[in-house]
């Protein structure tokens, strides 16, 4: 099965699942067949794969990634959509406590922070080191979502990580100065400090 996905071969995959192949079965990276077809974008054979009642949609790889992670990653809307209408689960955490908004964030992927937003997503969940998303989008200088997340979702703006920092501060540290002053026109703390007192 694994295989005929990586074909993209929509007529062997259907002829496997007919013949009862497991569509739970993990390869080497923990990868199921949902998980190969999410991350090559393959729409069709993720239909074909979330019509078999017994196809697990929160499988997680060796990364402890769902599917829906890998959408996120890789922005794609409609499987993200599809995945969240059989389903999955939206803030389900991987390896590093990342939730499917935090990956989408980290990646710059905003339509689909939408979507996940529509759905109920929750931003301030924290993952490894009390990293939120916004701390991501601030980090990687995504104004777009920065912005998104403060305004309508809700983001703590002055949340800080293990070590003290905020997204403030994430963002002059990495020189995003258009996020720097966004942060502040939309409240950000100018005087937090770190656990090693530095302001942003």
């Amino acid at each position: 099965l694994h295989n005929a996905i990586s074909l993209s071969n929509e007529e062997a995959v259907k002829f496997l699942l007919l013949n009862n192949a497991n569509p739970n079965l993990a390869n080497g990276r923990g990868s199921t067949p949902l998980h190969l077809a999410t991350e090559k974008h393959l729409k069709p054979l993720v239909e074909l794969l979330l019509g078999r009642r017994s196809t697990n949609v929160n499988a997680k790889d060796e990364d402890q990634y769902t599917p829906l992670h890998w959408a996120a990653q890789s922005g794609d809307e409609a499987i993200t959509r599809l995945l969240l209408d059989r389903g999955a689960a939206i803030n389900e955490p991987d390896g590093q406590g990342r939730t499917p908004a935090h990956v989408a964030c980290q990646h710059g992927q905003e339509n689909v922070i939408r979507v996940l937003l529509s759905r109920g997503a929750d931003v301030r969940i924290k993952g490894k080191d009390n990293w939120t998303a916004l701390h991501l989008a601030a980090w990687q200088g995504y104004l777009g979502i920065v912005k998104l997340l403060v305004k309508q979702a809700g983001a703590d703006i002055n949340g800080q990580t293990v070590d003290g920092r905020t997204p403030l501060h994430l963002a002059s540290h990495r020189g995003q100065y258009r996020v720097a002053r966004i942060l502040i026109e939309l409240g950000a703390d100018v005087q937090m400090t770190t656990a090693g007192l530095n302001t942003p």
